[in-house]
């Protein structure tokens, strides 16, 4: 199965008073690249949740946004945190002004906000479920995008088989006639020849131009790229690895061929393969 490397997911949830909001975003990258914004709070469990997404995404650009916004108190909630934090400002500050502790405890960060230590295993749980949710998101985007780039690719892979089909065809004639024109042309230097000789010296030159074991690994290839894709996961290098081998094999014959219809093959099959490589791009 193909996955892709692009991916986006969007959740909140509620853990204790914050509405806490992730965001991730996933681009193709040859590696793990990771980058982690968040309120600075959150940066402690940053090296945590690299390795989560490292274990579950594997390879991109991924980036994690966290954000949080505290749920609005109601009156009694408000008039008790300003009366606490008024009550601990003067204790500080004895012959300070109760207008002047109102004032500075209006200024205050509201005390539930910097409470995270205290309940942070039970908030940091909660947290890592929403992350946990977020990245399966990304996982399921990914092989349903995956699965639309697996069709194009095999619509590409079928393409360039209907063209090798052509080619072996093509290919039994076009040995047949350079048998007959090169004995031909041989006849017409050599006056008397051997005839087991010039046999010898025809199959040689054939052999040359033969390209029958170009297309068989060709071939193999293409069977092989179905196989990869059925068994394994985390196949976006080796297929990479496996089209530059077949563009090396239709090279081959394209350099062998020296026939106007073989070439007009060869050139559909590379142009089906420049195809292939651009969507693998984004394979995970």
């Amino acid at each position: 199965m193909i996955y892709s490397m692009t991916g986006y997911s969007l959740n909140s949830s509620q853990i204790a008073k914050d509405l806490v909001f992730i965001e991730v975003r996933c681009l193709n990258s040859k590696y793990f690249d990771f980058s982690f914004k968040a309120p600075d709070i959150f940066f402690q469990i940053e090296n945590d949740v690299k390795k989560i997404v490292k274990k579950k995404l594997k390879r991109g650009k991924i980036e994690i946004r966290l954000k949080k916004n505290v749920f609005k108190a109601n009156n009694h909630e408000i008039i008790n945190d300003i009366n606490y934090k008024m009550n601990i400002l003067k204790s500080i500050s004895p012959d300070t002004s109760r207008d002047k502790l109102m004032h500075l405890s209006l200024l205050t960060p509201k005390l539930n906000q910097i409470k995270f230590n205290k309940v942070s295993e039970i908030y940091k749980k909660k947290l890592f479920l929403l992350i946990n949710k977020s990245l399966e998101d990304i996982v399921h985007f990914r092989k349903k995008e995956g699965s639309s780039l697996q069709k194009e690719i095999f619509k590409y892979l079928k393409q360039i088989s209907v063209q090798l089909n052509k080619i072996k065809k093509r290919d039994k004639k076009r040995i047949h006639q350079k048998k007959k024109k090169l004995k031909n042309n041989l006849n017409e230097l050599i006056k008397n020849p051997d005839k087991k000789r010039l046999e010898e010296e025809v199959i040689y030159y054939i052999e040359k131009l033969d390209i029958e074991e170009e297309i068989v690994r060709l071939n193999h290839q293409i069977n092989y790229f179905h196989e990869i894709v059925k068994n394994d996961h985390e196949i976006g290098k080796t297929i990479n690895f496996l089209v530059q081998e077949m563009n090396r094999e239709v090279n081959t014959i394209g350099s062998k061929s020296n026939d106007f219809e073989l070439q007009k093959c060869v050139v559909v099959i590379k142009e089906n393969l420049e195809k292939i490589k651009e969507q693998i791009q984004n394979v995970l």
